[in-house]
């Protein structure tokens, strides 16, 4: 069984059933070990002893890895998170600036028309010449003149 034990521990690509087929072997070195211990071959105790250890070196490698690959995760993660959080707030200024733009765009055409308006309605041009005559002053045939 032992030797059965050890080819799955060696052949699975599966983490959780390696992990479970070192948790049996170890397990059942230690029994094989104890019931041993008990007799006087002191050689299969000492193979026993030596595969326990064997055993409890692969499963202390095998949580190392997994710790500096979960290490590595997370610090990956972080820097996506980090990175996510900066890309927000350059597009958060970057929709604020716009904002600004419009803003300043929508007053400068309001102020334009504002300007066409006032002068629809004034009989004086932006030169300040006449709308109807262009002379500065009036003639008495111009349909704007005043007294």
């Amino acid at each position: 069984l032992v030797p059965e034990l050890q080819k799955v521990c060696q052949n699975v690509q599966f983490q959780e059933i390696r992990d479970e087929a070192l948790k049996a072997l170890s397990g059942l070195t230690k029994a094989l070990g104890d019931s041993y211990k008990v007799s006087e071959d002191k050689t299969a105790e000492d193979a026993m002893e030596a595969e326990k250890k064997r055993v409890d070196d692969e499963q202390e490698r095998l949580r190392a890895e997994k710790a500096a690959a979960e290490a590595k995760q997370k610090e990956i993660e972080e820097k996506e998170a980090q990175e996510r959080a900066k890309f927000k707030e350059a597009m958060d200024a970057q929709r604020e600036l716009d904002k600004i733009e419009a803003q300043k765009a929508a007053e400068k055409k309001r102020e334009e028309e504002a300007k066409k308006e006032k002068a629809k309605l004034s009989t004086k041009g932006m030169s300040g010449k006449c709308q109807g005559c262009g002379l500065k002053k009036c003639k008495k045939t111009c349909m704007f003149y005043r007294n």
